[in-house]
């Protein structure tokens, strides 16, 4: 049975390596700040084929991830295990193709033997390595180095730091391209097509908002016909109009519920006007439902309804969260 000495130090280990991977990642800034982390950006910019990342063991693992990010930023990526790339896989990568080599110790037998193949047909290749002074990193054209240190792992021996150093070298590389390619949401959405990513990118709040409900009053009714309203939408909200039909306030469930605590029933017969909300959040139309979620939940005190305004900012609706959530099962 594990003594509870040998469980504290299980614990501290534990926290030994959130503290050794967070110092490595933080040295990485070197790295994105140098000339070769912007060489890597251009020719990755430039490539006019895929992106192949080659690697083994954790650093394949590693790999696999990066590539997948890349391709779904617009940059296609494919992995290729550096032990098949020696049994036909090497077919895959094509003139105009980029490479990047990953290997912490930089004396990966299989990846290195992809290097002739790759000079010869004239890829770039950009190498993640720890060791800047490595046969690998000789044979770059451009070196990003894990700056690891040692391994968070107890042993020293499994890929821990260096695989997270890795990965966020990476996330680094296609934040770059996203920036630098002006790459927008909804270029994301097009790849992202399936699942709840999906449905906030690309979903309009005209598809969610509920159809033929869009209860309004103007700034003359009074407290008592807008709680009447209120109760027969059960939307939980209330749009108040000015004298040309355009949004002026909101009335909604919470509101009442303070003039309640309030005590002051004689509200109930005064113009809406002296308790509505005035000048609401408000959400056009043809916005995602992205656009929606943000507005209601970005601010100091959360909103769950939101009126739904046209080009002239009159009211077409009210959006509420329990509908994007509803929309999205």
């Amino acid at each position: 049975m594990t003594s509870p000495e040998q469980i504290g130090k299980a614990i501290d280990s534990a926290t030994q390596v959130v503290m050794e991977e967070s110092a490595a990642i933080k040295r990485l800034v070197e790295v994105t700040r140098s000339e070769a982390f912007e060489k890597a950006v251009h020719i990755l910019l430039n490539c006019k084929g895929s992106i192949y990342i080659l690697g083994m063991g954790k650093s394949g693992l590693v790999g696999q991830k990066i590539a997948a990010t890349m391709t779904s930023i617009g940059a296609p990526s494919m992995y290729i295990h550096a032990g098949d790339a020696l049994h036909g896989d090497l077919g895959a990568i094509r003139e105009g193709d980029v490479a990047i080599l990953i290997s912490k110790s930089g004396e990966t037998k299989e990846t290195l033997s992809v290097i002739p193949f790759l000079k010869d047909q004239g890829n770039p290749i950009i190498v993640i390595v720890n060791e800047e002074a490595s046969s690998l990193a000789s044979s770059a054209d451009v070196t990003l180095p894990m700056k690891v240190t040692s391994e968070a792992c107890p042993l020293n021996l499994a890929p821990m730091t260096s695989s997270t150093a890795t990965m966020t070298l990476g996330d680094a590389l296609a934040a770059a391209l996203i920036v630098a390619r002006d790459f927008k949401p909804e270029n994301f959405a097009r790849f992202h097509p399936g699942g709840k990513l999906g449905f906030l990118l690309t979903a309009s709040v005209s598809d969610m908002i509920p159809k033929d409900a869009n209860p309004t009053v103007t700034q003359t009714s009074t407290l008592r016909e807008a709680v009447a309203k209120l109760v027969e939408s059960r939307l939980g909200g209330i749009s108040v109009l000015d004298n040309e039909g355009k949004l002026a306030g909101l009335i909604t469930d919470g509101d009442l519920k303070r003039i309640i605590v309030d005590g002051d029933n004689g509200l109930l017969d005064k113009p809406v006007k002296e308790t509505m909300t005035k000048n609401p959040a408000t959400i056009n139309i043809r916005a995602t439902a992205t656009e929606a979620v943000e507005i209601m939940e970005n601010r100091k005190s959360q909103i769950y309804v939101l009126p739904v305004v046209d080009d002239d900012q009159k009211p077409v609706g009210l959006l509420r969260l329990h509908d994007v959530i509803r929309s999205h099962m």
